[in-house]
Parts: structure tokens; C-alpha cells; sequence
């Protein structure tokens, strides 16, 4: 389930001020520009996970309706088929799931 952009917006707000605090980072830019740009990375990688869920949905299913060679489509589980592309669309894509 996708966070909600408020909640989006707390992470990434909570990661700068803990980063700033630990010094760990050094801001050169105004806080508020680093926490849009991490709100923003995590955005595109939620965005991404979901488009990898989609394929892999996708993907999943024709398998299923293709079927296996000496395997009843009954036996098939769809989740699990869908489990096992997710993560090879990840792997190929570079994407830790």
C-alpha cells in the first residue's frame, strides 16, 4: 500500500532533521530543498514499485493462462507466480524490493 503524500512528507522531513542532527549531512541548501528532493526520490521509487507490481500482475497472468506443460492451471497459484516475476522484473531492473 502506497504511503499518502503527508505521510510521504513526514518521512522525508524526519530523515533530513535526524541526517542534519546526527551530522551526517551538511546541508549547502536550504532544508526545505532537500526534503522536497527526498519526498520526491521517494515518490518516484514508490511509483516504480507499483509499475513493477503492475508487469508483474500482468505478466503473471498470462502465464497462468499459458499454462505449464504436465500442470493442471487449477494447481497454479496466481500469487506466487506473480511473486516469483515481481521479483525478477526487479532484479533486472536493479530495484530492492
Amino acid at each position: 500500500m502506497r504511503p499518502s503524500a503527508a505521510q510521504i512528507e513526514r518521512v522525508a522531513e524526519a530523515l533530513v532533521r535526524r541526517l542534519v542532527t546526527a551530522q551526517v549531512l551538511e546541508p549547502t541548501v536550504a532544508e526545505e530543498v532537500i526534503r522536497t528532493r527526498f519526498a520526491a526520490l521517494l515518490n518516484r521509487n514508490f511509483d516504480e514499485e507499483a509499475e513493477i507490481e503492475r508487469e508483474a500482475t500482468e505478466e503473471a497472468a498470462k502465464l497462468v493462462r499459458r499454462g505449464a506443460p504436465g500442470v493442471r492451471r487449477e494447481d497454479i497459484d496466481l500469487r506466487r507466480v506473480e511473486q516469483l516475476v515481481k521479483q525478477r522484473l526487479a532484479q533486472a531492473r536493479g530495484f530492492a524490493l
